[in-house]
């Protein structure tokens, strides 16, 4: 039992290393169809179709400075709320609508979190950051 135990505990600490750098994406979600990418610079562009759920990534900006965020989307059926928290999951961001754009102040590599919430969701949306 000792060695199962160490396994298990080293394989979650290896997960949530992974997650919390931004190399690891978590998704919970049910859907018809399904697909995109969603980048560790925090770019994306999803189709789905019957969606219900999140995904979240964490992002870092390299450089300290301002970054214009673009969201567009054509979702014909259901929501799609899409947003950007601080590191201590605080609201910066949050859109539903179909077309958005705002600006963020961003600080040398600090932590956001970029997170996609579907509800019986089908469409495409996409994300950039510039």
């Amino acid at each position: 039992m000792g060695w199962g135990f160490a396994f298990t505990l080293g394989l979650i600490l290896v997960f949530y290393l992974l997650y919390i750098n931004g190399l690891l994406v978590f998704s919970a979600k049910t859907a018809v169809v399904f697909a995109g990418y969603v980048r560790r610079n925090g770019n994306a562009q999803l189709r789905f179709a019957s969606c219900n759920g999140q995904i979240k990534r964490v992002i870092r900006f390299r450089d300290p400075g301002i970054y214009h965020f673009i969201y567009r989307s054509a979702v014909s059926d259901g929501t799609v709320t899409v947003k950007v928290l601080d590191a201590e999951k605080r609201e910066i961001i949050s859109c539903t609508g179909m077309n958005y754009e705002t600006k963020l102040e961003a600080e040398r590599k600090k932590r956001y979190y970029l997170v996609f919430l579907f509800r019986n969701a089908t469409g495409n949306c996409s994300v950039m950051w510039r």
